[in-house]
């Protein structure tokens, strides 16, 4: 006889057939006014002693999915209307101070505010989200899951059941995401130095926080590469962390950039024969052409340099070749999904990709061998 519950988890038993009933009931396999089955039907079927039964019929009774009917039985109720408060979250990633990311930030929360207010919603920003247990005070929430999972302080939330989430950027399993393609981004900037003429093209970014968006970013790169025939040596690309000294330092990703790009120049770099680099974001970009500004190499001259997500300065000298992510926009559909969910629940929010846009900056020219070659063939 097979049974539904793994005696071999470290999740109580009890709780396992909770949720086993709870998925019964939001499947549709148990409908409201349905009969659940007797005790000596559940014993036969889960091995479940008579407590294990009671408890998880208490938690299914506490969540309002249950009703017990003295002497008929227990029935799956009808559901409840929900009252709406007219708030709705946005759990800031745990990252998120005030002195880091502002314009990133800044631009998404733009959106979701905008979107709310044209809506007549409220948004709560639940900060330090892990200690959030609020959770009936609010009709929905955008998560935003950009922790390491090495970190021991992650701040994501126990998130209840049955509540309405929709995430945004990066993918939380189970939950429908509002994101851009990280992806098809590098592979444009990948294809773009292609087409120049280059052929040693490194990477400097974050490649293992755990992090799909910047695993999407590395291989769009390795596409490219791959399309056009080229091996690439494992050391075109170098990890980038945020040190210590670093955390509260609101132009971070600069200081990582100049940092690690340093590192570089003083270790193998002049032996990779590289003439282009990819950068993780624009401002990790701006720190690394500083380093090569001060090795006194010339951008695009001697090396050609592009960023991502078109937060640069505006004043940035060379302007950066880059791909602009519509952050604003990501906020503003991330909103609109999850209330169009709550207006109407049959409405399962589905994971929306939005387009990127290639912007053809200053930072980027052919290598300097080529622009040679041209000038000798045009004499």
């Amino acid at each position: 006889m097979t049974t539904l519950i793994d005696r071999h988890l470290k999740i109580p038993k009890y709780l396992q057939l909770a949720e086993h009933l709870r998925q019964q009931i939001a499947g549709g396999g148990l409908q409201p006014g349905d009969q659940l089955p007797s005790f000596s039907e559940m014993k036969l079927q889960f091995e479940a002693a008579q407590h294990t039964v009671e408890k998880a019929h208490a938690l299914l009774e506490n969540d309002g999915l249950i009703r017990r009917a003295p002497g008929r039985g227990i029935f799956v109720n009808h559901p409840v209307p929900r009252k709406f408060t007219g708030i709705v979250g946005f759990v800031a990633p745990y990252h998120m101070s005030p002195q880091q990311n502002l314009a990133y930030w800044g631009s998404v929360l733009a959106g979701m505010r905008g979107e709310a207010r044209d809506r007549n919603y409220h948004l709560l920003l639940i900060d330090n989200g892990d200690r959030f247990d609020q959770w009936k005070k609010i009709d929905g929430a955008i998560l935003c899951d950009t922790h390491d999972p090495r970190d021991p302080h992650p701040g994501l939330p126990q998130l209840p059941s049955n509540f309405p989430f929709v995430s945004i950027i990066n993918k939380t399993p189970g939950i429908a995401c509002i994101g851009w393609d990280d992806f098809d981004g590098t592979y444009q900037l990948t294809k773009h130095l292609l087409e120049l003429g280059h052929r040693g093209i490194a990477f400097l970014g974050t490649f293992n926080a755990g992090l799909s968006q910047l695993q999407q970013r590395k291989e769009g790169y390795l596409k490219a590469l791959q399309e056009a025939d080229i091996e690439p040596d494992p050391r075109w690309m170098r990890e980038v962390q945020n040190r210590q000294e670093w955390r509260e330092l609101q132009t971070w990703y600069v200081a990582a950039g100049e940092y690690y790009m340093q590192r570089w120049l003083e270790e193998d770099w002049h032996e990779l024969g590289c003439t282009a680099l990819i950068a993780q974001n624009d401002k990790v970009a701006r720190g690394a052409i500083s380093a090569l500004q001060t090795s006194k190499i010339k951008v695009p001259r001697d090396l050609s340099v592009t960023g991502f997500d078109g937060l640069a300065e505006d004043n940035g000298v060379p302007s950066l070749t880059t791909i602009d992510v519509p952050l604003e926009e990501i906020g503003r559909k991330a909103m609109a999904a999850l209330l169009d969910g709550l207006q109407n629940p049959t409405r399962v929010p589905q994971d929306i990709t939005l387009p990127i846009t290639f912007v053809n900056g200053h930072s980027t020219a052919p290598p300097k061998g080529a622009v040679m070659e041209r000038e000798l063939v045009a004499a």
